[in-house]
């Protein structure tokens, strides 16, 4: 009767061995990822997933087996330290052979609970930075390259460009290729820079790391370029020929994500001291054909041959000379010569504006 009892439990053992074999040949492998040399929990419970990152295939099956637990803080420990075998012995345990998972990074850990570390302490900036390591698995941020590359492209467009800061705007659609086992990231690059004119809109972007492991990484980033910039606006309706000044134009900031639409308008700046080919509406964006390409100041106010009033200074007393022909054309500012009437010489005298002008 002893002997059947026997066999009985060598029977229903050999089941048990089977459908956990089976199990195992269906399971996806698993790399645990120790990160850190401390971490601090909240709770005396330690889970798997408070020390390792878990990378699987399948989320669920990283879910659980995070939720594996490790160890556990007597009332009297603030402190343990759990080494990378312990890890093994726990998954061999939950039925995971040597071969279905791999363990890499700091052999040890130490595992602090979270309110033992006071805010004056050596290491509290250290550990409870790491308190991250605490949140459920579902719940932790996973690791964004397209933010963390859209810092690194919009610092490069900056330190090319002469570009005010607050002008510019990065947005990183697509990262492709780009390397998740590597320690460190401070000799990363992305090109190409050095065009001409900064890449505005959809832009396609190559990016490389130099590591010890690899002489290089290349990865390949999809981004889309913006900038403010200042667009003249018409403050109210304005008659053609009519020169653009502060106080019928004013600026307004306008996101511009194209070369097209940057140019299909006037900026503040160059539309100023220009005058309008066309009348213009109020809150009107000035295109370049609604301007002359010349500003006002540049416009030829004086032309040769004609007759202008020529004033004379001296100190107080200034003398007025009458239609005095121009033997030169002059623009606003500019030096144009004529015949004085008394010398019978050539002199010059600067426009003050089209029919008069200036000895200085």
């Amino acid at each position: 009767m002893r002997s059947k009892r026997f066999i009985l439990q060598i029977f229903i053992g050999l089941i048990s061995l089977g459908a956990v074999v089976f199990a195992q040949e269906g399971r996806p492998p698993v790399r645990l990822k120790v990160t850190d040399n401390v971490v601090a929990i909240p709770n005396s419970i330690i889970h798997l997933h408070q020390i390792a990152e878990i990378e699987c295939e399948q989320v669920g099956v990283a879910s659980r087996i995070g939720a594996i637990d490790i160890d556990e803080f007597s009332s009297t420990e603030n402190e343990l330290s759990i080494s990378s075998s312990q890890l093994g012995i726990r998954l061999r345990l939950a039925g995971y052979r040597l071969s279905d998972f791999e363990i890499v990074g700091p052999s040890s850990v130490k595992v602090i609970k979270a309110k033992h570390v006071t805010a004056g302490g050596a290491r509290a900036v250290e550990v409870m930075a790491r308190q991250l390591n605490a949140v459920k698995p579902l719940d932790v941020e996973a690791f964004e390259p397209e933010k963390y590359l859209a810092d690194v492209l919009r610092r490069s467009l900056l330190k090319e460009y002469s570009i005010a800061d607050s002008d510019l705007h990065v947005n990183v659609e697509q990262v492709t290729n780009f390397p998740t086992d590597i320690a460190g990231l401070s000799s990363l690059k992305i090109l190409p820079i050095g065009r001409a004119e900064l890449p505005l809109g959809n832009q396609l972007f190559a990016g490389m790391i130099d590591t010890t492991a690899k002489s290089e990484v290349v990865f390949r980033v999809r981004a889309k370029v913006s900038v403010y910039r200042d667009f003249a606006v018409a403050k109210e309706d304005i008659p053609v020929g009519t020169e653009l000044t502060f106080k019928n134009l004013k600026s307004e900031r306008r996101l511009v994500s194209t070369r097209t639409t940057s140019s299909s308008f006037l900026t503040y700046v160059n539309a100023l001291g220009k005058t309008t080919t066309k009348d213009l509406e109020k809150y009107a964006l000035l295109k370049p054909s609604s301007v002359s390409r010349i500003k006002a100041s540049e416009r030829i106010l004086v032309k040769r041959n004609t007759l202008i009033d020529v004033i004379a200074r001296s100190g107080s007393l200034s003398v007025e000379l009458k239609n005095v022909k121009a033997l030169s054309d002059g623009a606003l500012g500019e030096r144009i010569e004529f015949i004085h009437p008394r010398t019978k010489r050539k002199t010059k005298a600067r426009v003050l504006d089209a029919y008069s002008a200036l000895i200085d």
